[in-house]
């Protein structure tokens, strides 16, 4: 599901700086500088919202390195998201961790082509977008996820998909999933009423207003699905390798609601730390009103890593245009 995409002015990465930025992918000790440049006070900077402090990449890092999940939540289209998801890995594996890194943009049967990939051609990262038909999914190209992979693959970590299969996203939202699925994921218990309201209210902000209130409540029904399969995923990456990276959107990462909620019910006790990069606004300097967008009074992760915004077109002149049609 897309990332809420808000109208209001923010600081940019210049185009001319996305060449520089690729070219940093493998930087494995400061983060990449030219996440810096932008002329804002909160761009490069994180923020722990629990205690309203600022904090360094290393004590980011070490905060990650003794966790049993680390969620990475992004903005699918911000090429420096990807980049620093790709060196939170490499932080992880200097400090001796060898997590599965599963991705929310690959689904059930993709993850098997992966499998089947590495198997073939082990640490081909430049070869895995193909292999799995990234082209097709609709997700940014391969070459923004590609260091992820990269720095997942160079050191033995391995790749997992993260996803539902789209089969079965339609069949929860027409209501005709098995029920022993449905209550699997959590789906036959019904939120709080103000978390659904929230999830409802964040749904109609991510398409500008026009999607028809019917289709609201099953796309709330597909977030937390989504959530909880993820989640499980998750779970089965600590089994597996003690440690599980998370790489998806922002929404899903959210502390109050997303997969940390879902962790809590099915592997209580675990460790686990929320990262969302948040591209900084302009004029807005408070790290706090950050969480008004999201309907909450501060950011709901463990830590917020604001960077600058991506070059885009209009969200919602996109959802003009095919209400249009």
């Amino acid at each position: 599901m897309p990332e809420p995409m808000h109208i209001r002015r923010r600081a940019s990465i210049p185009a001319v700086l996305l060449l520089v930025l690729s070219g940093l992918a493998a930087w494995a000790g400061e983060p990449p500088p030219a996440l810096r440049v932008v002329d804002h006070p909160l761009a490069g900077r994180i923020w722990r919202p629990a205690d309203r402090a600022f904090v360094s990449p290393d004590d980011l890092a070490a905060a990650a390195s003794g966790a049993d999940a680390v969620l990475l939540g992004e903005t699918h289209d911000n090429p420096g998201h990807h980049l620093l998801q790709a060196w939170m890995v490499r932080r992880l594996a200097n400090a001796g961790r060898r997590p599965v890194v599963a991705f929310e943009m690959l689904d059930v049967a993709q993850g098997e082509r992966a499998n089947a990939y590495l198997a073939a051609h082990p640490g081909d990262a430049a070869g895995l977008g193909e292999a799995v038909g990234w082209d097709a999914t609709g997700w940014p190209e391969w070459s923004q996820y590609r260091p992820i992979a990269e720095a997942a693959l160079a050191v033995g970590a391995p790749v997992a998909a993260a996803s539902l299969a789209r089969d079965t996203t339609r069949a929860l939202a027409k209501g005709g999933a098995p029920a022993e699925l449905v209550a699997a994921l959590g789906l036959d218990r019904p939120l709080a009423p103000a978390v659904q309201a929230g999830m409802e209210a964040e749904i109609r902000d991510d398409h500008c207003g026009m999607l028809p209130e019917s289709a609201i409540a099953a796309m709330v029904v597909v977030q937390r699905a989504r959530d909880a399969w993820m989640a499980r995923v998750v779970t089965e990456g600590m089994a597996r390798q003690g440690a599980a990276v998370l790489i998806a959107g922002a929404g899903h990462v959210r502390a109050d609601r997303g997969v940390p909620a879902r962790l809590d019910a099915i592997a209580p006790g675990r460790k686990v730390v929320a990262l969302a990069f948040l591209e900084v606004e302009d004029g807005v300097d408070d790290p706090a009103e950050y969480g008004e967008a999201l309907g909450a009074a501060l950011p709901p992760y463990d830590f917020v890593w604001f960077t600058p915004r991506a070059e885009r077109e209009d969200p919602c002149e996109k959802w003009r245009r095919k209400a249009g049609k």
